[in-house]
């Protein structure tokens, strides 16, 4: 009986383990044959470039010439790149880069023409910046915002700058510091924007968000080439002058995607400070209110500002407060920085300063009838239903708008000195 149990018992196990054997190899199978159709669905890389193939791009040039865009290129070159830092400042054998120019009807139509002429095919993800020439702005930013917005390989971190003249002859200037001139650019007005806070760094998708918003402008900072003859050789960076430089200039206004107006320096220092777009700036200022001299330097480290919208009547009136601190850096006054009032005066100046700049910034920014400190979206916010009745002419109601400025300076820090040297000398 026991040998009958144990005979049935083995029969059962092996049954089990044959079911068990038949199901493992239906889902080994199973699985190869989902692996093999998946294998063929798969497109692999239709748009697939080997490094070798492909040109670089730092930066883009667009200008708009006889009817038709023309498109330049800064490409980079790998092989004369290495030996052009090896060279340092005595100059590489060979360029770093190349500029390419085409032409189309369209963007992309002048952009596909550089395979008639470059061995490599353009490659836009390391594109640095963007540099707009204003007869090109004179034909409308929407053709460029469609191109960067719909392409894949475009960065909308890229940044976007303006120029007079023709942006390909910027392209081409040379710089001593920096190897490749588009990352000379791009640094330049990150370390401007962070450090005097006048020009801001406007990236693509910035713009178009702008462009896009309630108020429908935008702003762009300058790049020109100050001095002649332009430095296109590389031989010419061995000198320890060079005679032409890249440099940041004015602020272009746009409106509508079109240019309408240039403020300057310190006009676009005053919008920042409207816009609470001031991180750190230096200037100077009198330290004393019967002095017109401005003999005094501070910097500013941080700030904020708030913008409080209120409706008088049938138009609207801003209060702007702006709060900051920041430290002494030079004064050719004659004080005692011990005394209390002497940094209040010094307070007092400064805040006076600021509000003449905020002022005489809005004076210009009324000129170009155009709302680049966004008080278009504080008056939609705060009186949307005031809103639709001024919104449709905002352009004109826009210039109604009085502001109230205001500023509450601090120094923290006057360094390491009590007395100004002036006054130490006066004394002996």
């Amino acid at each position: 009986m026991n040998r009958i149990r144990h005979q049935t018992r083995m029969d059962n196990e092996g049954g089990r383990n044959g079911m068990n054997s038949r199901a493992h190899r239906v889902c080994i199978f199973r699985l190869g044959l989902s692996m093999a159709i998946a294998c063929l669905l798969l497109t692999g890389c239709w748009d697939r470039h080997e490094l070798n193939q492909l040109g670089f791009t730092a930066a883009t040039g667009i200008d708009y010439k006889d009817g038709q865009w023309m498109m330049s290129y800064q490409v980079v070159i790998p092989s004369a790149l290495s030996s052009s830092v090896a060279a340092g400042t005595r100059g590489a054998a060979k360029l770093p880069i190349v500029v390419y120019s085409t032409q189309g009807k369209t963007i992309r139509e002048a952009t596909w023409k550089n395979e008639l002429e470059s061995p490599r095919h353009l490659y836009f993800t390391h594109n640095r910046v963007i540099i707009v020439s204003t007869t090109a702005v004179e034909q409308g930013l929407s053709l460029l915002l469609d191109v960067y917005l719909r392409n894949l390989e475009s960065r909308e971190t890229v940044s976007v700058l303006i120029c007079e003249g023709e942006a390909r002859e910027i392209l081409k200037q040379l710089m001593q510091i920096q190897v490749i001139p588009a990352d000379g650019i791009e640094e330049m007005i990150k370390d401007e924007s962070q450090h005097i806070s006048a020009l801001p760094n406007v990236q693509m998708y910035r713009l178009a968000k702008e462009l896009l918003g309630t108020s429908k402008s935008a702003v762009l900072p300058e790049v020109f080439i100050s001095g002649s003859p332009e430095v296109t050789n590389p031989d010419k960076l061995g000198q320890t002058a060079l005679s032409s430089l890249l440099k940041l200039g004015r602020l272009a206004v746009l409106n509508q995607d079109k240019l309408v107006g240039w403020l300057s320096l310190q006009e676009a220092l005053g919008v920042n400070f409207i816009r609470n777009m001031v991180k750190n700036s230096t200037f100077s200022f009198p330290c004393e209110e019967s002095s017109s001299v401005e003999n005094s330097t501070f910097q500013l480290l941080s700030t904020k500002t708030r913008l409080t919208p209120h409706k008088i009547g049938d138009h609207f009136v801003i209060d702007i407060e702006v709060k900051g601190k920041g430290v002494l850096l030079e004064t050719d006054c004659p004080v005692d920085l011990t005394k209390p009032n002497t940094e209040q005066d010094m307070e007092a100046q400064l805040n006076k300063k600021i509000t003449e700049t905020i002022e005489k910034s809005w004076s210009a920014v009324k000129k170009l009838k155009t709302d680049v400190v966004g008080f278009g979206d504080l008056i939609h916010r705060k009186y949307p239903n005031d809103w639709k009745r001024v919104g449709p002419n905002w352009q004109t109601e826009f210039v109604k708008i009085e502001i109230r400025p205001k500023a509450d300076i601090t120094i923290k820090r006057t360094g390491l000195t009590t007395k100004s040297f002036k006054l130490q000398r006066q004394q002996k």
